[in-house]
C-alpha cells in the first residue's frame, strides 16, 4: 500500500504512514492506561488488607466503581482503535469511499482518548490524595 492516497473531491494527500503511527500511539497509551488502572486497583486492594477506617468504605467503593468503570472505558476505546486499525487496511480504503469517514473517525477518537486520558489523571491524583490520607492516619 503507498503511503500517500490521493482524496478524489479535494485532491489533498491523505499520509497512511500518519494515522499508522497514532493509531500504534493510541494502542501503547491504553495499553499503559490499563496497566496504571490495575496498580489503582492493587493499591485500594491494599488498603482494604490492612485497618481501614469504617467511614472510609464509601470512598473505597467509590474508587472500586470507578476503575471498573476505567476498564469498561479503555476496553472500548480499544476495540475503536482496532476497528480504525481494521478499516485503515480494509479494501473499502483502496476505493476511496471510506477517507473522510476515516479522517472522521480518527479527529472523534482522538478527542474521545484526549478526553478520557484528562480524566483519568484526575481520578489518579484523586485516588492518591485518598490514599495518601489513609496512609497517614494508619500510621498515628
Amino acid at each position: 500500500m503507498e503511503n500517500k492516497i490521493t482524496r478524489n473531491q479535494s485532491n489533498l494527500k491523505i499520509d497512511v504512514q500518519q494515522f499508522q503511527t497514532e493509531i500504534e500511539g493510541w494502542k501503547q497509551l491504553l495499553n499503559s492506561r490499563m496497566e496504571e488502572n490495575l496498580l489503582l486497583k492493587n493499591k485500594l486492594a491494599d488498603i482494604l488488607k490492612n485497618n481501614y477506617g469504617q467511614n472510609s468504605l464509601e470512598e473505597i467503593e467509590d474508587f472500586q466503581t470507578q476503575f471498573i468503570i476505567e476498564d469498561e472505558l479503555i476496553h472500548s476505546l480499544r476495540r475503536d482503535v482496532n476497528d480504525l486499525d481494521n478499516l485503515l487496511y480494509s479494501k473499502m480504503f483502496e476505493d476511496g469511499k471510506i477517507e473522510k469517514s476515516l479522517e472522521t473517525k480518527m479527529d472523534k477518537l482522538g478527542k474521545d482518548i484526549t478526553n478520557s486520558v484528562t480524566k483519568f489523571r484526575i481520578l489518579q491524583s484523586t485516588f492518591d490524595n485518598f490514599h495518601r490520607k489513609i496512609s497517614g492516619k494508619r500510621e498515628k
